[in-house]
């Protein structure tokens, strides 16, 4: 005759060795990844201190796909050359398809970023900040992904620096794009 208390031992055992199963079979890769990229912020019209599409700049960035269909990503960038220097961030909210698994990847949404730029007044640099919107899409193979982003900002800060500059010029198109490559943990 069987001990119950070894009965209900082995009973309560059964989750975990049946856990330990199903974990093996998951996939080797977390969601986090890690990557650099380039980048050009295009103030069109801009005064000639502030950046152009001529200027690229190098960037890091983590993003964190919480689903198939929502991510988040986080952007350090700078630049420097040519009397111009830039350095600030970006946040996004990502929506799309196949954030967070092998293939193709499309998505948008929102971005907030905040920079400081050198401007050629006493202060000598300005923050900028504000809201946008952004597009991209990519591809991923094994634990590596390419992107390639764009998000359109609001341009009241730049138009504010141009008339600050004395330049009665229109109200700029601003784009912030960009070549990212990553690696998944």
């Amino acid at each position: 005759m069987r001990s119950p208390v070894a009965l209900s031992c082995l009973f309560a055992l059964l989750p975990l060795v049946s856990t330990s199963a199903l974990a093996e079979d998951k996939p080797a890769y977390t969601n986090f990844r890690v990557g650099v990229g380039s980048f050009r912020l295009d103030i069109d019209p801009a005064a000639s201190y502030l950046t152009d599409a001529g200027d690229r700049g190098s960037s890091l960035f983590a993003e964190f796909p919480q689903s198939e269909h929502a991510a988040s990503r986080f952007i350090m960038y700078r630049y420097h050359g040519d009397d111009k220097d830039l350095t600030g961030f970006e946040t996004q909210l990502m929506w799309g398809w196949g954030l967070a698994s092998e293939g193709a990847r499309l998505y948008t949404g929102p971005a907030w970023h905040r920079e400081k730029m050198a401007v050629e007044r006493s202060s000598g640099t300005r923050v900028f900040n504000g809201w946008g919107w952004q597009l991209g899409a990519g591809y991923q193979v094994g634990a590596i992904t390419v992107d390639v982003a764009a998000t359109w900002r609001d341009n009241e800060d730049y138009d504010d620096e141009n008339h600050a500059a004395g330049h009665d010029y229109k109200r700029p198109n601003v784009w912030f794009r960009n070549l990212l490559i990553s690696y998944r943990f």
